[in-house]
């Protein structure tokens, strides 16, 4: 499928750049690469929403290393 795209000049001169940096590129790759990343991301709600059940936590590992010690003599 064909499509015409505008860019910002800023981000034209970024996308020319690294054409010329990486000679192994074409522009429709990069964009595609682009898009395909952007449109694959992961949607982290659920887990974000998961870490908000924990409402007590040790805001430093050192504030329990009895824990750490009892664990290494059971092993």
């Amino acid at each position: 499928m064909e499509r015409t795209i505008n860019l910002l000049d800023d981000l034209a001169q970024r996308v020319e750049r690294y054409l010329q940096e990486h000679p192994g590129e074409t522009c429709d790759r990069v964009v595609a690469k682009a898009l395909e990343s952007k449109l694959t991301q992961k949607n982290l709600a659920p887990l974000l929403a998961l870490a908000g059940i924990v409402t007590e936590a040790p805001h430093n590992a050192s504030d329990h290393t009895e824990d750490k010690n009892a664990f290494i003599r059971e092993c």
